[in-house]
């Protein structure tokens, strides 16, 4: 029994004392984890859990087309073009993450990675309180000068009556605030209470910056600063009703592949008066609030992303998740945000109208397709942008 039993034990025992296996074995280990690591995808505290079972089960229903917008005019058909080779694909990927949270999603327009370059002035700018005139020289653009002064470019507009479409020519001048608001000229009547309300400011605020005690009587003609203050929104000019039975008999159509490759139309729009954002109408994700910030349009390289307002860049570059991104202000407190851009053709301080390219749809940043991802901030908060756009 021994001469048959024994050498087996032999043979089993050798794979555990012999430190030439047991080296061997270590480095297999080591050679086996380090590829696991190298080939596992990171993951972030704001997508754990997103490869399990239930997320799928959840949230599948986002990363499909919702929506396909139309309005009268007619509007191109998707191509095939697209960054995927599998077209039954194209339209349930092309989203991104920007939700309240996330590390990139913020409402301060004109703030990036880096800064624009300014008008070269070297003195520092010490605060002022007076109102100072500028003389436009060549190649300077209302941004810029905003820029340089530390102004929102509003400011500079309302204290010259300018609007976005007006144009400046060197050699001109202009009247430059000490700070950001509106420059006021007293009527009769107007006491500073009444002032500060329609001009959204503050009572403390104008009396302490124009050095005016509480009963301190103001004379009319003469000019007062008022800072943080914005002009009333002008009046809506038409309003509008529907029969009630609209809203009870209102559909919706979610669009899907025929065997064309095409997509169907639907019938749904924005119910605001700009212009559609870019060349395609089919909406890939909704606005949600907290959830996601904007609305996702899908496209691909050829799609152009177009001005939704009138309006003046303030930002045109790289926007950490948001990729190539322009940003558009349109006054009245009211930015448009474009994101994933491919390329961009536009700068700081062009003005544009309603209507122009401000480069073509891409998937940079962090996107998950080719696509247009659209927002709408008024006064530092995010808004629904089928409340805008038609």
């Amino acid at each position: 029994m021994g001469r048959v039993f024994l050498p087996v034990k032999r043979r089993a025992a050798f794979l555990f004392v012999n430190r030439y296996v047991v080296h061997a074995a270590i480095l297999a280990i080591i050679i086996f984890v380090s590829f696991i690591n190298l080939g596992g995808r990171q993951v972030r505290a704001e997508s754990f859990g997103r490869e399990s079972l239930l997320y799928f089960l959840v949230s599948q229903d986002e990363t499909f087309v919702v929506e396909t917008v139309t309005s009268v005019a007619e509007s191109p058909l998707p191509s095939r073009l697209s960054y995927m080779d599998d077209l039954s694909l194209n339209s349930f990927s092309h989203t991104d993450e920007a939700f309240i949270g996330s590390d990139y999603v913020t409402t301060v327009t004109g703030v990036s990675v880096s800064s624009p370059t300014l008008l070269g002035a070297s003195e520092s700018m010490a605060p002022r309180d007076k109102v100072e005139t500028y003389t436009i020289g060549e190649g300077n653009t209302l941004g810029q000068i905003a820029d340089r002064f530390g102004l929102s470019l509003n400011t500079i507009l309302w204290a010259n009556n300018l609007t976005f479409r007006s144009i400046i020519r060197p050699g001109a001048s202009l009247r430059i605030p000490p700070v950001d608001g509106v420059l006021y000229k007293v009527k009769k009547g107007d006491t500073v209470a009444k002032i500060a309300k329609t001009y959204s400011s503050e009572t403390e605020k104008i009396l302490a910056f124009n050095n005016l005690g509480e009963k301190s009587s103001l004379t009319v003609g003469s000019e007062l600063m008022i800072p943080d203050g914005r002009p009333p929104a002008p009046a809506p000019i038409t309003s509008y009703s529907t029969p009630i039975g609209n809203v009870f008999n209102r559909s919706t159509s979610v669009p899907t592949w025929d065997n064309s490759g095409d997509k169907s139309r639907g019938s749904a729009a924005g119910k605001g008066t700009w212009v559609w954002p870019t060349d395609w109408r089919v909406i890939t994700q909704y606005y949600k609030g907290w959830r996601h910030t904007g609305i996702d349009i899908d496209g691909d390289y050829s799609t152009n992303n177009i001005a939704a307002a009138d309006g003046v860049v303030v930002w045109a570059g790289w926007r950490n998740g948001y990729g190539l991104t322009v940003e558009i202000d349109h006054g009245n407190g009211i930015v448009t945000r474009y994101g994933h851009h491919s390329k961009i053709g536009v700068k700081i301080g062009d003005v544009l109208k309603a209507g122009d390219p401000t480069g073509k749809t891409g998937t940079t940043g962090r996107s998950t397709g080719t696509h247009l991802h659209f927002e709408v901030i008024k006064n530092g908060k995010f808004q629904n942008p089928l409340d805008y756009i038609r």
